[in-house]
């Protein structure tokens, strides 16, 4: 089965942060245009530094046998589209050479 990705979050902050976040000031309009671009740019950097689970890999792994049947499957279905119009190709002319045939009687 194949799921959507899942959008990074934050991690969870202990009790004590939150509550010392909370009695902070709001920061000025300057300081939230800033903001949101280093949150991005950390968050860049966590996921480009992330080691690769065990599931990681074995999604991975998943995935790129899914993608080898999907190739396997398709070539398949061309090369059956070849024989199956090279076959009607021969009933035609088949059909033909019959009524010719037909027309020598």
């Amino acid at each position: 089965m194949i799921t959507a990705p899942l959008r990074p979050t934050a991690p969870a902050r202990p009790a004590a942060s939150s509550r010392a976040a909370a009695a902070e000031p709001t920061p000025s309009a300057s300081a939230d245009a800033v903001a949101p671009e280093a949150e991005i740019e950390s968050e860049i950097a966590s996921l480009l530094a992330h080691e690769p689970t065990p599931e990681d890999l074995a999604l991975q792994r998943q995935g790129q046998a899914f993608d080898f049947i999907a190739r396997v499957r398709a070539e398949n279905e061309r090369e059956t589209n070849a024989l199956r119009d090279m076959a009607m190709q021969q009933m035609k002319n088949d059909d033909e050479l019959l009524k010719k045939w037909i027309e020598l009687i």
